[in-house]
């Protein structure tokens, strides 16, 4: 073999060292990469968030989410409360997430995976936008990438991702809001007062806690009473749930087309005025404390004598002052409102007394 092609096969030898230590290399860096949060020390920045802003195609902002006061509100619900427990995992999504796999980083493949710019009218994924941490995020949140993973893109970059997290983003204001209104239990329903039609009413109440079934007063004359149909009253504001928010002031003209009262044996007075417009249906609610009825309906707990040598137990206490307190916050939580409710729940709620008689 000549000099000549020894030398050949030598410098070839060294090309190809090379050439193995750069791809090395290059698969070091790249699992670093995917290794590493999408937006490194993000989680610790997480408190000085001051508002999640998300906008849709077009890049229209579709809604702002505000943290004020130790409290976060919807901008487009005139700062009516936000789901704290929604932005909070929305935030820590995106602050623990990691890149699992590196997608397309050619433009014209984006919208396989939703990540296109969001400014274009037909774009199918969101952008998120923090404000207040130290380093900006502006992620564009794609398509679902399996049982828990999403496709992302960080607006600005061409490099697409598919994430470790299911991110939910969604451009729906109601899907942020505090949905719960009221929630009082079938077994705490002492009475439910219900007007309809400013002019027709009646009475369901228990004599007693013993009771198992309402007695109705106010009913059709010559007419009996369905006692499934009256007990279910009771439920009517078990977990009652908004479907979407309005400013009381939007109905200072509005005169209530029902109203109803619920009282609990334990104190709890609840008022719903009812509305209906644009083929919607609303209700105003306050809540108060009746310690008059609270007492009427009290029931004494006696502790047992302690055994000789034993301890004796501490008195029990009874739930007035929590009752009351809870009437108080629930009330100050509500007032300014009035509440889009399902049709349903409204309907359950002011019943005609014609729909509570046997047929």
């Amino acid at each position: 073999m000549t000099s000549k092609r020894l030398l050949l096969l030598a410098a070839a030898a060294v090309a190809a060292l090379v050439i193995a230590l750069q791809l090395s290399h290059q698969r070091s860096s790249s699992s670093e990469a995917v290794s590493d949060t999408l937006y490194p020390g993000l989680k610790d920045d997480l408190k000085a968030v001051t508002a999640v802003r998300i906008f849709k195609a077009g890049d229209e902002r579709a809604l702002e989410l505000v943290h004020k006061d130790g409290q976060w509100s919807v901008t487009e619900r005139s700062n009516y409360p936000a789901d704290a427990a929604k932005v909070r995992k929305l935030l820590l999504a995106i602050a623990e997430a990691k890149p699992v796999e590196e997608k397309t980083s050619n433009p014209e493949n984006y919208a396989a995976l939703g990540v296109e710019d969001v400014s274009g009218t037909a774009a199918t994924g969101s952008r998120v936008e923090l404000e207040g941490t130290a380093k900006p995020v502006n992620l564009i949140v794609g398509k679902s990438g399996g049982v828990k993973g999403t496709y992302v893109r960080r607006a600005g970059e061409p490099a697409s991702w598919l994430i470790n997290e299911s991110i939910g983003a969604s451009t729906t204001a109601h899907d942020w809001l505090r949905a719960s209104v009221v929630d009082v239990t079938a077994d705490r329903v002492q009475s439910i007062h219900v007007t309809t039609d400013a002019k027709a009413s009646y009475t369901a109440a228990k004599s007693s806690r013993a009771d198992a079934d309402f007695k109705v007063e106010g009913l059709p004359k010559g007419k009996e009473a369905d006692a499934f149909a009256v007990n279910g009253l009771a439920s009517t504001l078990a977990g009652l749930s908004l479907a979407d928010v309005l400013p009381a002031q939007d109905f200072a003209s509005e005169k209530p087309s029902a109203k109803a009262t619920v009282k609990t044996f334990d104190g709890l007075v609840v008022d719903l005025d009812g509305y209906s417009k644009a083929d919607k249906r609303y209700v105003a609610v306050r809540s108060t404390y009746d310690a008059a009825l609270a007492e009427r309906f009290h029931v004494t707990t006696k502790t047992p004598e302690p055994a000789e040598g034993e301890k004796a137990e501490p008195a029990p206490t009874t739930p007035t002052e929590s009752v009351e307190a809870a009437a108080k916050s629930t009330n100050d939580r509500l007032q300014g409102w009035v509440f889009e409710i399902p049709d349903y729940k409204y309907e359950a709620i002011f019943k005609p007394a014609d729909s509570l008689t046997q047929k």
